[in-house]
């Protein structure tokens, strides 16, 4: 043991750099592609491969777990952000607020403009809720339903589902995917949120433009309506329906706008929806109290209804802060044996633009879902390019921006990857054969280079974060 605890330290060379971090990720990718182990529980026993390598360039056992310690609290503020996040959507599913905004944009289905409507629904199912799982596995299927019965190719029937879902998951700032990636960059959710706007609404708008023409031009025929009429009528069966059902969301937006840091304007979103979910939808105190830790659970005769408002709740998004503590540890054990600095000097040196910047994390993103995780790409791509956005002087915001188009975006493209796997399947349409079908992911390419290309979003570039 004594050649591992060597008290003289060899330096880390870009090498060893490049060898530590292979190991370790193909470590954490294989199994996790190849054989379907979580990618959780393979963060956590890559430490067993990290700290070896590290202990072999002098490092001993106690400096490494005293890096890592040093490392995780990093991630402090995102995991307590998901996890207050957890609670909002629990008490949002009890109060109905996400029910009514479901409901209001369900009602907007046109016959004629199908294919617009069902992107438009998606979207707003998506930003709501949070989820592209979630919002494919319930309003998806009912709107595949329509699509289906009324003769549309079904590969077309769920391009628009799917682009709205993935637009919807990247912008929303309930989602994982949101969140994940400001925090594994170090950057504030909200305002990263808020700097992907110039990027995701000329996106949404060219996507909706081209299924509106569609619909116009009789590209698809009209459609019957009437299982969504269903859905609808389902849902106003199950809630008490009304303006005091958005008080949450206006409250929240409102402390938002307000400047009020993001955990305690959650945190009285959910008191407000506890309020609501008690006053107006006959809940107990203890249940909605309950939904917010477990998650609610609806009770409604129709199935797509009930699956789509049963979620929520803190224990729901353990397993992705679990994701984060565990990868954050293990970047802590690397950094310590200064196996990052030595990779991120090469790379600092090479990007010296905006655009240089945001080309490597899009393609750093892409190469990262062969892990066949999303979720691993954005921690991966986060970790390593934050840094390098520090030494080059470059805005992180822009980082997160760029890491939802190569992490998440692009993922579509991957078909073994958790995200398009899952989501295509419940839609009942072929993974591979939906590449061609995904209208908006060449539309985010060309849109963030422009931006970032010509400064088209410098005001809100240089204003103070």
């Amino acid at each position: 043991m004594e050649r591992f605890m060597g008290k003289e330290k060899k330096e880390t060379t870009f090498t060893f750099a490049a060898l530590a971090m292979i190991v370790c990720f193909a470590f954490i990718m294989i199994p996790g592609a190849l054989l379907g182990a979580k990618i959780h529980v393979m963060f956590l026993l890559s430490w067993l491969i990290a700290i070896p390598l590290c202990m072999l360039r002098g490092y001993t056992y106690q400096e490494l777990q005293s890096g890592m310690l040093s490392f995780i609290p990093k991630c402090v503020v995102p995991v307590l952000l998901i996890l207050s996040i957890g609670a909002l959507i629990g008490s949002w599913c009890a109060s109905g607020t996400i029910a009514y905004i479901t409901y209001l944009g369900l009602q907007i289905i046109s016959p004629k403009y199908f294919m617009a409507t069902a992107f438009v629904v998606t979207l707003i199912c998506a930003c709501f809720t949070g989820t592209s799982f979630g919002t494919c596995g319930t309003i998806g299927v009912a709107l595949m339903g329509v699509a289906l019965g009324m003769g549309i190719d079904p590969l077309w029937a769920a391009s628009p589902i799917l682009c709205a879902a993935v637009i919807g998951d990247g912008i929303s700032p309930l989602s994982d995917t949101s969140n994940v990636i400001a925090g594994a960059a170090g950057t504030d959710m909200f305002e990263s949120v808020k700097f992907q706007l110039p990027m995701t609404i000329p996106v949404a708008v060219i996507t909706f433009a081209i299924y509106f023409i569609m619909g116009a031009t009789g590209s698809v025929g009209a459609a019957d309506t009437s299982s969504i009429s269903a859905l609808v009528e389902s849902i106003g069966e199950s809630y008490n329906l009304g303006i005091h059902c958005i008080v949450p969301i206006v409250l929240v937006f409102g402390l938002l706008i307000m400047k009020m840091p993001a955990i305690p304007a959650i945190l009285i979103g959910s008191v407000s929806g506890l309020l609501v979910a008690c006053l107006f939808q006959g809940e107990s105190f203890g249940g909605v109290v309950n939904a917010m830790w477990n998650g609610y659970v609806l009770n409604a005769e129709n199935d797509v209804v009930a699956g789509l408002f049963s979620r929520g709740g803190i224990s729901g998004m353990t397993g992705t802060c679990v994701l984060i503590i565990f990868s954050f540890g293990l970047f802590g054990i690397l950094n310590t044996a200064k196996v990052l600095d030595t990779l991120v000097v090469p790379l600092a040196e090479r990007i010296n633009s905006r655009l240089s910047g945001v080309i490597c994390v899009i393609i750093l993103g892409f190469l990262g879902n062969l892990s066949s995780s999303a979720s691993f790409s954005e921690v991966f791509t986060g970790n390593i390019m934050g840094p390098v956005y520090e030494k080059a002087g470059l805005d992180k915001r822009d980082l997160v921006r760029a890491a939802v188009v190569g992490c998440l975006v692009f993922s579509m493209y991957v078909p073994f990857v958790v995200m398009p796997a899952t989501v295509t399947a419940s839609l009942g349409v072929d993974a591979v054969a939906m590449i061609p079908y995904y209208i908006s992911m060449p539309i985010y390419l060309v849109v963030i280079l422009v931006i970032t290309a010509f400064n088209l979003d410098r005001k809100l570039l240089n204003k103070k974060k």
